[in-house]
């Protein structure tokens, strides 16, 4: 088949494919919080020393970083429908792997599950390019925003359903939890099965060797793309995850701090519906560098009041600055990289945003205890500003190169 006849195919299925994904991106997506919700309370039930509560989740994000680049690569080769199905394969095995670890009592067990868990959470993140891929060269930041504003109903629904299931496994608990998860996997799958892609083309991109193909990755547009979306994601996490802790210590009740996370969400992935829309009339090095400020602000807000109003604003401005950040960086990643050198960029890319991620968790709890709730907003405040003015200095560069030509 040639590359027109592939192009008429594609802009055939496109009207029938992003629905599709998108339904499987808020069915799928919700694997994450009910993940969020669980591990480390599973791995406090099963784990032989309290200290080891939280190996099943970082095991989960070890397992996301290590594999994102090859299911890429795999997607590259065999298509995005079936890297998302080997992606709920895995997430059904280790949700049933957890259920016996349960019930045998075996942590080992539990942390072979959380491994393939992450995985599979790989394998999902790929879903915004799957929408992009599904969009005319126009309409890709749209569809990269629309398919990120599912996480909202995913972060609404996913932990309502751990309430809803809490029970099933009678006196072994969070075995509902872990079925629950097998369960949204299937679900997920159909839609997804519904996908009618085009075959993947054998170019000529794929015949360069291994040395020659990594060179994409030395790209300033490249690299920058990626250290924005690691950054956006890490300084999210870092400052998302003791909230509840250093507003108790302030004073402030669960209720409250909950309140306070429930409208972080919200500005995480509402601005999902008007951030591709945003994109297109200022274009993605703005939108990237207006999230890298949202994030410095939401730092400096934090570290200057601990009143209830500051942990409103710096939580709710982490969140859009998150969205404006890890939504500008991908459609800058899917703007700059040819199709034949999409699939190790969108792999490095998850991959390094997967070990920013990892790593900041686990130094979280460190530089809470060290340095404090202020010390910590301020932590990234450095790197966000420097970032945010190489992209600006490089996008002015690049329009006088532009004018100049």
């Amino acid at each position: 088949m040639g590359l027109s006849e592939v192009a008429e195919q594609g802009a055939t299925y496109r009207a029938r494919n992003f629905p599709l994904i998108l339904i499987a991106t808020a069915i799928l997506s919700m694997q994450m919080p009910i993940l969020i919700a669980i591990s480390a309370l599973a791995g406090s039930y099963l784990a032989p020393h309290p200290t080891m509560a939280t190996v099943p989740l970082a095991l989960q994000m070890f397992g996301n970083f290590l594999f994102a680049t090859p299911i890429s690569l795999f997607m590259g080769r065999y298509g995005r429908q079936k890297g998302i199905l080997l992606g709920v394969g895995l997430s059904i095995v280790g949700s049933l792997l957890c259920v016996y670890a349960l019930y045998a009592n075996q942590f080992v067990v539990l942390l072979a599950g959380h491994v393939l868990l992450g995985i599979a959470t790989a394998a999902y993140t790929f879903m915004r390019f799957a929408a992009s891929d599904s969009a005319s060269e126009k309409w890709k930041p749209m569809a990269i925003s629309l398919s990120m504003s599912m996480g909202l109903l995913s972060a609404l629904l996913g932990p309502s359903l751990v309430g809803v299931v809490k029970d099933v496994g009678g006196v072994i608990p969070f075995v509902g939890s872990y079925l629950a998860l097998a369960g949204v996997a299937v679900v997920g799958a159909l839609p997804v099965l519904g996908l009618r892609l085009p075959p993947v083309l054998k170019n000529s991109g794929q015949n360069k060797g291994f040395v020659e193909s990594l060179k994409v990755l030395r790209r300033p547009a490249v690299w920058s793309a990626t250290a924005c979306a690691g950054l956006s994601f890490g300084f999210m996490t870092m400052q998302m995850s003791p909230t509840p802790l250093a507003m108790e210590y302030c004073g402030f009740s669960v209720g409250q701090s909950s309140d306070v996370i429930r409208w972080h969400l919200v500005a995480m992935f509402g601005p999902s519906f008007v951030t591709g829309y945003i994109i297109r009339r200022i274009g993605t090095t703005s939108v990237m560098v207006l999230g890298l400020l949202m994030l410095a602000a939401a730092g400096v807000i934090g570290a200057l009041s601990v009143e209830l109003w500051a942990f409103y604003v710096a939580l709710i401005l982490l969140g859009i600055g998150w969205n404006f950040g890890f939504i500008g960086a991908t459609s800058r990643l899917v703007e700059v990289v040819a199709p034949e050198d999409a699939p190790l960029a969108q792999g490095a890319n998850d991959s390094v945003v997967a070990l920013v991620s990892a790593i900041s968790a686990l130094s979280t709890g460190i530089l809470y205890s060290t340095v404090g709730w202020a010390g910590l907003s301020l932590s990234a405040l450095p790197l966000l500003l420097a970032l945010a003015l190489w992209l600006v200095v490089a996008g002015v560069r690049g329009r006088q190169l532009e004018y100049a030509s």
